[in-house]
């Protein structure tokens, strides 16, 4: 880290932050919302990661469910089904049908 840097964190932080944690906090936020490519692969860690959603997913990345869909596909990154396993299905379909 440069003196500037440092010299700089020490004024900011007490006058405009209460915590160092903030202040990287915001810069985070910074960088994520003016660097739309580092916001699509943060989208797709964490999609790949099953640390989000596919519809979450693509919500971070700024895009719509099906422009994600097309990222991963281009990626060659296989979309992960959600749904109830056939058991649970065969189960509702005897609750509605008898």
């Amino acid at each position: 880290m440069s003196e500037l840097t440092k010299e700089g964190l020490k004024l900011l932080i007490p006058h405009y932050y209460r915590s160092e944690e903030d202040l990287l906090e915001e810069a985070f936020r910074i960088v994520i919302r003016n660097k739309p490519k580092i916001r699509i692969e943060l989208a797709l860690e964490l999609y790949k990661n099953k640390k989000a959603s596919l519809a979450k997913s693509a919500e971070i990345a700024g895009l719509t469910t099906i422009e994600f869909k097309e990222i991963l596909a281009d990626r060659g990154i296989k979309r992960e089904i959600e749904g109830d396993e056939i058991p649970e299905i065969d189960k509702k379909i005897k609750e509605v049908f008898g």
